[in-house]
């Protein structure tokens, strides 16, 4: 056997053995058999990165019913105020998908756990002022042990994240980032999301103005038209407090203002939430019901369910799924120059496929990045953007740069 038929047969043994599945790769997902952590298994068990996925859920009927229908998946029955129980289903992991909202209630413990275990880590926390908290706390604790930690890869924030990243990278300065978002009301969500929604759209939140935090009212200030894709159109969006707004500040250098925008359809949804709002009715204080003592705030999340299902079935026009816009502006080389891209997709699926893709570039080593970060701080955005683009999981995607002219071409 001549060199040059030895040196074929190697190359070609390297390429056969990079395209092996990676067969030993254990994720856990916990919140895996609800709505969106039921879809981030899906993409998980599609993957030939791993050979075994645990749902850790305390939801036992339907965890065991998602088990039955993949060989890959495993049930653990999870308690995730338990961190013991966290502990015990994180063993032997790889990479640990979080999706146990509200994150300000649950994140602490299972980042905590997680990092205790030596457990590469990823979730879709969308609540501003934890996101704050985890990198504050445990970023270092993330360094020493070597894991790389992502909060926040969903959606928005997430994909809006990245696509930030990456339109901060085509500018020589970056002035500013506004995130808008809108969608339809009736879209299949989990029970955390009311919390959510609650917790970050009403009341005082942070805008980044200027180069220094501001507080601004909920759903009131800040009032703008913008065009979202159809079916969408021209909406009014109003401030809502949101992760990107606290930490792409913190990684993209010399950034002035950076602020979250939002809507619902249909509009009345708004009105009706800061008419609640105005009641008192996000309180915490607990009152006392008969017998049992209850807060406002846990009426009002279960009450929004039953909300949204009347205004769904009444007369209004509601789009189904959401639309987001990334806008960055700045310069490059002295010239004024403006990114925009916007995407359509439903909640669920533009939420969970980040996380799970996620997942895999970590175990693969596409993404090494050890402490606690969010996503503009460690995903390589171009890679990432086109590997969602290929899987098709978004509706029509669009691009638009727009340039200061001297003069009509």
């Amino acid at each position: 056997m001549n060199v040059v038929t030895r040196l074929v047969i190697f190359a070609l043994q390297n390429i056969f053995i990079s395209l092996l599945p990676y067969y030993d790769m254990k994720a856990v997902v916990l919140g895996g058999a609800g709505v969106m952590g039921s879809n981030v298994v899906k993409y998980l068990s599609k993957s030939n990165v791993f050979s075994e996925i645990i749902i850790g859920d305390i939801n036992e009927e339907m965890g065991k019913k998602i088990k039955e229908e993949n060989e890959k998946v495993d049930f653990k029955k999870v308690d995730v105020n338990n961190k013991e129980q966290i502990s015990h289903t994180l063993r032997d992991a790889d990479v640990v998908v979080n999706c146990v909202g509200p994150f300000y209630r649950f994140a602490p413990n299972i980042l905590k756990a997680s990092i205790e275990q030596n457990v590469e880590y990823v979730d879709i926390c969308d609540d501003y002022d934890i996101t704050k908290f985890l990198i504050e706390e445990f970023n270092e604790k993330a360094l020493n042990e070597d894991i790389t930690c992502i909060i926040g890869l969903g959606a928005s924030p997430g994909l809006t994240n990245v696509i930030a990243s990456y339109a901060s990278k085509q500018l020589t300065r970056v002035k500013e980032i506004k995130i808008y978002v809108t969608r339809g009301i009736k879209e299949e969500a989990g029970g955390a999301i009311p919390y959510h929604m609650l917790h970050c759209w009403l009341g005082e939140v942070p805008v980044y103005k200027n180069g220094e935090y501001i507080k601004a009212r909920g759903l009131i200030d800040g009032e703008e038209f913008v065009n979202f894709p159809e079916p969408f159109g021209q909406t009014a969006v109003y401030y809502f407090g949101h992760p990107e707004t606290v930490t792409l500040p913190l990684y993209i250098e010399g950034i002035e203002n950076v602020c979250c925008k939002g809507s619902f359809f249909p509009k009345e949804f708004r009105d009706i939430l800061l008419q609640l709002q105005s009641l008192g009715l996000v309180s915490n204080d607990r009152v006392k019901v008969g017998r049992n003592e209850i807060t406002p705030l846990d009426f009002l999340a279960s009450y929004v369910g039953t909300l949204v299902k009347k205004m769904s079935e009444s007369k209004h026009e509601i789009p189904s799924g959401g639309a987001v816009m990334v806008e960055v502006s700045g310069e490059k080389n002295g010239e004024t120059k403006i990114y925009r891209f916007a995407g359509i997709s439903t909640m669920r699926e533009g939420t969970t496929a980040p996380p799970a893709l996620g997942a895999e570039m970590i175990v693969k080593g596409e993404i090494k990045s050890p402490g606690v970060k969010a996503p503009e701080a460690c995903v390589p955005p171009k890679k990432f953007m086109n590997e969602l683009l290929k899987k098709g999981i978004f509706g029509d995607t669009w691009i638009t740069t727009t340039e200061k002219i001297k003069e009509l071409p």
